[in-house]
């Protein structure tokens, strides 16, 4: 049989630079790009951008709609909010800034930077948005602009409550522990790096539960090359991302039984999931 040719493109905005981020950028490169899923998985965040995307130099604003340019590598915007330099790009100065007063809120800015980014490149087969609760507001304007066609594509999203690492939690056991924050910090904003022995010992954050229950005892929201192919090893493990499956339909389940739960919006639940939903579009 003759092996199937791709022009498939997917992309993914993320809230998070380093979880999420390097999470879905792994999955692409081991796993949708070896297994001849997708042609293109563009993993987006508030500091980077697809590569032929262009970013007008400010005296260069208001004067064009487009320019054309080309990048060799992914677009790395130091010191900018991407959001704002996109609606910029795409309407000009004047009209970009009163775009990007409407959306800039958390986390209505991931659904719009989808869009922003598919209005440009004109190319994508799917949108995602990934987010989470977290003490977020403006859940209810995303989930509404994100019903927003944008050539003919809504912007699908994945979401967790209370962060990225229930869905992480989910890999290694049934948990419906209603957390109070992902990880314990100190007064300066510091990591308390919560393990059996120090911080909440994973009473209040999911990263403290993660390291005293799981087997990865190390875990860090942020990793260097080594560490995050330890990690993902594990996480992608066909018994762990199985059970992961497994653990997130068993959620929405537990959810679905009751009564008062039910009735809510997934961004009024703590816990819940549905990036087993995205995850699953990346590999199989």
């Amino acid at each position: 049989m003759a092996k199937r040719k791709l022009k498939r493109s997917i992309l993914i905005v993320c809230e998070g630079t380093k979880t999420e981020h390097d999470y879905f950028e792994y999955i692409a490169t081991y796993f949708s790009y070896k297994k001849n899923i997708w042609d293109i998985v563009e993993v987006s965040d508030n500091n980077t951008i697809p590569n032929d995307i262009p970013i007008s130099k400010p005296s260069e604003l208001g004067k064009r709609k487009k320019r054309q340019f080309t990048n060799p590598n992914k677009r790395k915007i130091s010191e900018q909010n991407v959001l704002k330099e996109l609606c910029k790009h795409l309407y000009g100065d004047v009209e970009g800034g009163e775009k990007y007063d409407s959306v800039k809120a958390l986390p209505l800015r991931y659904i719009a930077q989808a869009q922003l980014i598919e209005e440009e490149q004109e190319m994508y087969e799917e949108l995602w948005a990934v987010f989470d609760k977290d003490g977020h507001t403006h859940h209810k304007e995303a989930y509404e602009k994100a019903e927003q066609e944008v050539n003919d594509k809504k912007v699908q999203i994945g979401f967790t409550s209370r962060s990225f690492e229930h869905w992480i939690l989910l890999h290694f056991e049934k948990n419906k522990t209603m957390f109070s924050v992902s990880e314990c910090k100190d007064k300066k904003g510091i990591p308390i790096t919560c393990n059996s022995e120090t911080g909440c010992k994973g009473e209040v954050c999911l990263a403290g539960y993660i390291r005293i229950n799981t087997p990865l005892e190390d875990y860090q929201k942020s990793n260097n090359k080594e560490s995050l192919k330890s990690l993902m090893d594990i996480l992608m493990h066909p018994d762990n991302l199985n059970r992961a499956f497994e653990n997130a339909k068993w959620l929405r389940s537990e959810i679905e039984k009751d009564t008062i739960l039910k009735n809510k919006k997934c961004y009024e639940l703590n816990p819940y999931t549905d990036v087993d939903v995205l995850v699953k579009r990346l590999i199989e």
